[in-house]
């Protein structure tokens, strides 16, 4: 449910290269016009056409993906995430090799997801209070913007309830609850629950079932039938931003893109695909199938070391995030992440060692992490993923650990109090084992994912940096 990885040759992939393609996109723009000009506006060009494309194609992908998702949340009744509108579906349990339903899945918390139709009417949010262990309970509009953080550092611990109510509701606040308006009709619920692991989860599970939703009035038979999200075109994915625009129209400050992304067929309801003249849908058939190609160049990018998802100014996950390039590739690399605010979670991955080397499971490795671990007012990790064909996923071992923490009961500190991570496939001495994480017995190539729940003040002001992998001596 974390930061998916992008390979090209997949569906996903297909789909998300389209960022990139913006990422390299230039804004079209024209001179002024002098006394002895027309003032006719200049011919589109192929290169404008283009690059009109990549950017309405990044502007739309929270649109499209979000619609995927929730398509096979409420649509569907075979997928981990079947559920119905007002009611959360909860994974009681973590992840382990086997489970390939979900991508890079935490080992720090249990994932519970829901999904709001306000246009039906406002809905009350319970929570219970949760004195003993981290949540985070996110309310994310349709743009992927999460505009509301429940939990202890937003809102405290203890027992509370929000009514909340779509954008355009007039109504009177309820005594006993905090109003909560969303930006968008249609809003995705992400919960995080701590969890220490299987002995834990009994427990974990309990505090999921404390969180719930109650319509205000009942879920409307009418409800606008939403198209189904294919993959295979560009054509259905106009079909489903054009519905999904006007069913959650976008907010101001994005409304003069809008206009200009009219010419290639995305607006609302007054766009569509048979509209559009011959030339815009061949430049939407040419490019559509090339967005791998694009993928597999920035996955590709040369790298060193670790990259933090979340530096010091970054906006992603909150309202203020206005890059559409940006904003796309975080919600396709992320899935179940959805951007959070930095001040909730940082995020850092590496794929190589200090001597930029890939990570791999025939090598020994050290991880010095400072007095303390990462700086986190609710709790640190660091996860490893063995790299397969199809994803990242926990890599077998004897002992059945996939993460150490700052949870982890034992973790041994060196003098100085720094902690010494030992990632290597076999067993190190007794007096280390505590601090094993053990990497794929088979060689294969990993990557080391590190999360910070509630930041320290030094990762957010940016004076933190995370250590280097260093081959074992």
């Amino acid at each position: 449910m974390h930061q998916k990885i992008c390979r090209v040759g997949t569906r996903k992939a297909a789909l998300i290269a389209g960022l990139c393609l913006a990422v390299f996109a230039a804004s079209s723009c024209s001179s002024g016009a002098t006394e002895s000009e027309p003032e006719s506006e200049p011919a589109v060009t192929a290169t404008d056409l283009d690059a009109t494309i990549k950017e309405a194609y990044s502007f739309a992908f929270p649109l499209y993906d979000l619609s995927r998702y929730r398509w096979t949340a409420l649509e569907t009744t075979d997928s981990r995430t079947s559920t119905t509108l007002n009611n959360f579906v909860h994974s009681r349990s973590l992840a382990g090799p086997d489970d390939t339903w979900a991508n890079g899945p935490s080992q720090d918390v249990l994932y519970s997801t829901a999904w709001l139709n306000l246009a039906d009417g406002p809905v009350y949010l319970d929570i219970p209070e949760v004195q003993s262990r981290y949540y985070s309970l996110v309310l994310i509009d349709f743009y992927s913007n999460s505009f509301f953080y429940a939990g202890e550092r937003t809102t405290g611990t203890q027992a509370q309830k929000h009514l909340v109510v779509g954008p355009d509701w007039q109504g009177e606040a309820p005594a006993d609850a905090t109003v909560v308006r969303a930006p968008t009709n249609d809003v995705y619920v992400n919960l995080r629950v701590q969890t220490t692991g299987t002995a834990d989860q009994v427990a974990a599970n309990a505090v999921q079932d404390g969180f719930r939703f109650t319509p205000t009035q009942p879920v409307s038979e009418s409800s606008t039938k939403r198209v189904q999200p294919t993959d295979d075109d560009p054509e259905n994915y106009l079909d489903v931003v054009n519905q999904m625009l006007e069913l959650n129209p976008p907010p101001a400050h994005d409304q003069s893109a809008v206009d200009r992304f009219r010419e290639v067929g995305i607006c609302g309801a007054d766009c569509g695909w048979g509209p559009l003249p011959d030339d815009i849908k061949a430049a939407w058939n040419a490019k559509y199938p090339e967005f791998g190609r694009y993928m597999q160049e920035f996955a590709n990018r040369p790298s060193q070391g670790w990259t933090n998802y979340n530096p010091p100014g970054s906006v992603l996950g909150t309202t203020e995030q206005w890059d559409y390039t940006r904003r796309a590739f975080a919600l396709s690399a992320g899935g179940g992440m959805l951007g959070m605010d930095r001040k909730e979670a940082n995020y850092w991955i590496t794929f190589t060692d200090a001597d930029n080397a890939p990570l791999l499971g025939t090598e020994g490795y050290v991880l010095r992490l400072p007095e303390g671990g990462i700086p986190a007012e609710a709790f640190w990790s660091v996860t490893l993923y063995e790299v397969r064909e199809n994803g990242q996923y926990p890599s077998p071992n004897p002992i059945d650990r996939y993460v150490i923490s700052s949870e982890t009961e034992g973790l041994i500190s060196n003098p100085d109090g720094s902690i010494d991570l030992h990632i290597q496939p076999t067993a190190p001495s007794a007096e280390a084992a505590a601090n094993w994480l053990p990497s794929p017995a088979d060689g294969k190539k990993f990557i080391l994912f590190a999360r910070s729940y509630i930041p320290g003040a030094d990762v957010l002001a940016g004076t933190f940096t995370m250590p280097p992998v260093v081959p074992a001596t």
